[in-house]
Parts: C-alpha cells; structure tokens; sequence
C-alpha cells in the first residue's frame, strides 16, 4: 500500500468517522430538542395549573366578598327599617303619653314612683313650665329643654336624682322594643 492509498484510506475513515460523529451529535441534538419540547410542555401545563388555581382562589375571594357586602347591606337596611319603626314608636308614646285627659294622671304616677325611688316625700321637682300647675306643693324648677314631659325628681341634698321623663322612659324599654320590632320584621 502506498502514501496515496494509505492518505485516501484515512481521509475516508476520517470521513467516515466524522458522518458518525455528525449524526450522533444531530441525534444527541434532537433528543435534547425533545427534552426541551417535553419541559416546555410541562412548564406550560404547570403554569396552565398554576393560573387556574388562582383564578379559582380569585373567583372564591370575590364571591365571598360580594356576599360580605351584601350581608353587610341587608344588615344596615334591617337597622334602618327597626330605628325607622322605633321612631314611629317614639312619637306614638309621646302623642299617647301627652294627652290631656291622660297627661295630669301620668304625671302625678310618675312623681309618686320617683319619690318611692328617692325613699322621701320631699323632692324638687324639675318639670316643665306648663307642668307647674298640676304640681302644687312641691319646690320646682324648670326641666331642661332636651326633655319633653315627664319630670326629675332631686333629693333635699342635690346628691340623687330620678329621672322619669318621656325619653328616660322611652330608652329603658328600648332594646325590648327594638328586639320586639325586629322579630315581626323579620
């Protein structure tokens, strides 16, 4: 074999050798090329996962929001309708209580349970100016103007007082009667 041959012979095995080396490297390239697709894939379905999870968890937040608020509505309108209510009541009570043929009687009981209250029959009386004619023989002084009948009855002393005016009155039976108003309501 001479120097050509022998060079040819190398060249073709060096050839040779180098398609083999080409196509492993292409079919090394195409396995990674697959790997890559396959990750990809899996990244993508992942995320696809991921974003429907939270756009479940979004969706759950927001429905229970909205039915917070709307709780929270329902709830304001039902306080609003009882005060509503508790304010017709309160004129009712006033108009009733004011009277005339019914007023003097009125007045006069609660006097008497306010001085049982005090444990004395001698009191100043604060009552309003157009009171002072059905309280004959008591001291008496003028009722503040936020009250609108009834009376507040003082010890001799000034260190007790019984207030038994309308409001007073009104307000002790208040929660009952926003607890009754509620009920029927609702």
């Amino acid at each position: 074999m001479g120097f050509e041959e022998l060079s040819s012979e190398l060249h073709r095995n060096a050839e040779s050798e180098g398609r083999k080396l080409v196509k492993a490297a292409e079919k090394n390239a195409e396995k990674i090329v697959e790997d890559a697709k396959a990750k990809a894939e899996e990244n993508v379905a992942a995320a696809k996962k991921e974003a429907a999870e939270l756009a479940k968890q979004e969706a759950s937040e927001r429905i229970t929001s909205a039915k917070l608020a709307a709780k929270k509505m329902l709830d304001e309108a039902r306080d609003e309708a009882v005060e509503r209510c508790l304010a017709q009541e309160w004129h009712e009570f006033k108009a009733s209580s004011m009277k005339k043929s019914y007023y003097p009687g009125f007045l006069d009981a609660l006097v008497k349970d306010g001085m049982a209250e005090l444990g004395s029959s001698q009191a100043t009386i604060y009552v309003r100016d157009e009171d002072r004619q059905l309280l004959p023989g008591f001291p008496l002084k003028k009722l503040p103007p936020e009250y609108c009948g009834g009376v507040i009855l003082e010890s001799q002393n000034g260190k007790v007082r019984v207030n038994k005016t309308l409001e007073e009155i009104f307000s002790q039976k208040r929660l009952q009667l926003r607890k009754e108003a509620y009920d029927k309501m609702f």
